[in-house]
């Protein structure tokens, strides 16, 4: 159910109101079966708008959002799936101000919204094996050998005194 988005465009194309994202969310996050947030019960009942359940055996109303990182959040879904996009999008990663002029939020809430993904990009489900074509690369990050002090030891030639950088994409 997962799609690649080759542009902005499509993306927005895929997904043009609210409750196309909501529509979304339900079909991966209840793919094996609807649940209560809460309790777990499997007993829900739907309210008309598509947005609401109840669950049956703890009486608790929720949204789909309840126990994920849109929970507690007014931002729009659309919103996050667009900042999600702008930020895997990006090599070097984006700036809570750009990403706040990019969809049109404040600052303090995009700065929120990149903590949130960031957050959630450390969880179990991120620590899959990658598969596929996977392109490894590595490099030295420290300064040049003429820059640093004459007497220590660790500032020898080549890569000595460097910290290796390995990244895998």
């Amino acid at each position: 159910m997962i799609v690649k988005f080759d542009s902005i465009i499509e993306l927005m194309e895929a997904f043009p109101d609210e409750q196309s994202c909501i529509d979304h969310l339900t079909a991966i996050r209840w793919r094996d079966g609807e649940y209560c947030p809460y309790c777990g019960g499997t007993e829900l009942y739907h309210f008309s708008d598509r947005r609401n359940h109840k669950c049956k055996a703890c009486k608790a109303r929720f949204s789909i959002k309840v126990g994920t990182i849109f929970e507690d959040t007014k931002l729009p879904l659309r919103k996050w799936f667009l900042a999600m996009w702008l930020i895997t999008s990006h090599k070097k990663g984006i700036a809570s101000t750009q990403l706040a002029k990019d969809i049109k939020i404040t600052q303090k809430s995009a700065w929120f919204v990149l903590h949130r993904l960031r957050h959630a990009a450390r969880t179990q489900s991120f620590n899959a094996p990658l598969d596929g074509d996977v392109e490894i690369d590595e490099t030295y990050v420290g300064g040049k050998a003429s820059n640093r002090h004459k007497g220590d030891p660790k500032n020898g030639p080549g890569t000595s005194g460097k910290t290796t950088v390995i990244g895998a994409l």
